[in-house]
């Protein structure tokens, strides 16, 4: 019988004629710090059970990415796929991302080995993207390759990140004041919606704020038309043509949005509609609670439903129609309610914000005029 030899954090010892013994040493137990290994038979010759531990060895270390083969291009796809798999990006947000990759990184810098990267390389992807993206995009970019490669240095694929030394782009040059309806541009929206489907998904969101992802994923079970409630607790989801229900993006964004006297009768009429809806089209319907389903009471295509709203802003007599998105409804909403007078505490909770300092950045220019009001509060007072 041959003795057993180390390989760098493995042995592989020959049992018997044809049969080796391989054993890796893998990393302590993180709870209890105990050592670890993992064993198993190779049946062949020498040659045979060394490339099998050699291909353990990578796969505890590098995932099973040789980092002497693998492009930027492979890696970063890899560990994107990852973290899809492991949810830890929102559907949604994750074909952003990897949009972001396969048209705009990997054409830049995915031929390039991974161990050959440098910053030079990044510095320029970040030109190419500068050249026709805004800013805020182009940041969203490098951000994106900076966590993709800080996982490769933790995977000892690469032993700095290349990235880091580049800076994002400043965010505070030409940046301009949220666009937001006023209320001539309200009425003439609620005029081009009436008698369509978005008659009533305008309104509420004008008086909710809620987000179009929210507002696709609200179920009337979330919604106590007796105590004037609507509960935001998920979110509609899609992703290569399927759906699924999602948390909010933020843990502010589970919140309750308490509701008018008028946007309840809204919706008392909406739902009486819809269960017509559902009397006509029988077995058709299928029955899912959503507030605002497609034609057949499953899930609204994102895409879909927002050529529908763009349409309906065409036919409005709103300027400039084009700079009118689904969004800007939230932004009305904060807008017109901050100039009515509620607080920025107030109207950061309803919108799910994730603190009033926030809300206070976003729409702080439209409380202008409250400074002169504060400056004469106490003329009274002080003569």
């Amino acid at each position: 019988m041959m003795a057993r030899r180390d390989y760098g954090g493995g042995t592989v010892e020959e049992r018997a004629s044809g049969r080796w013994r391989v054993t890796v040493e893998l990393r302590p137990d993180p709870t209890t710090g105990k050592r670890r290994r993992r064993r198993y038979t190779v049946q062949g010759s020498k040659r045979d059970a060394l490339q099998a531990l050699r291909a353990s060895l990578n796969e505890r270390d590098h995932g099973g990415v040789d980092p002497n083969r693998t492009t930027t291009a492979e890696w970063l796809q890899r560990w994107h796929e990852r973290r899809v798999a492991d949810q830890a990006v929102s559907p949604r947000v994750a074909e952003n991302y990897s949009a972001i990759l396969t048209k705009r990184v990997v054409p830049a810098i995915g031929s390039v080995r991974l161990q050959d990267l440098r910053t030079e390389h990044i510095l320029t992807l970040k030109q190419q993207l500068s050249e026709d993206l805004a800013p805020a995009t182009v940041k969203k970019a490098l951000g994106l390759v900076k966590q993709g490669l800080s996982a490769a240095v933790a995977a000892q694929l690469l032993v700095r990140n290349p990235a880091m030394a580049v800076p994002s782009p400043s965010l505070t040059t030409g940046v301009r004041e949220r666009r937001a309806l006023d209320e001539t541009e309200v009425a003439q929206l609620l005029d081009a919606a009436r008698s369509t489907p978005y008659d009533v998904p305008i309104r509420f969101s004008l008086a909710t704020g809620i987000r179009q992802a929210e507002l696709l994923g609200a179920t009337w079970q979330a919604i106590d038309l007796e105590r004037r409630r609507f509960e935001i607790h998920q979110t509609l989801a899609q992703l290569r043509g399927r759906f699924t229900m999602r948390p909010p993006k933020t843990r502010n964004s589970l919140r309750t949005v308490e509701l008018s006297d008028s946007t309840v009768g809204l919706l008392r009429r909406h739902r009486s509609t819809q269960l017509e809806d559902r009397l006509r089209l029988g077995t058709i319907w299928e029955d899912q609670d959503l507030v605002f389903p497609g034609r057949v009471g499953s899930p609204q295509f994102r895409q879909a439903f927002y050529r529908g709203f763009k349409e309906v802003v065409e036919h409005s007599e709103i300027d400039a129609p084009s700079t009118v998105n689904w969004h800007i409804l939230r932004h009305t909403a904060a807008s017109l309610w901050l100039k009515a007078g509620v607080d920025v505490f107030t109207v950061s909770r309803r919108l799910g914000h994730a603190s009033a300092s926030f809300t206070m950045d976003q729409y702080g220019h439209l409380l202008a005029g409250q400074q002169q009001a504060a400056a004469e509060a106490l003329d009274h007072l002080l003569g």
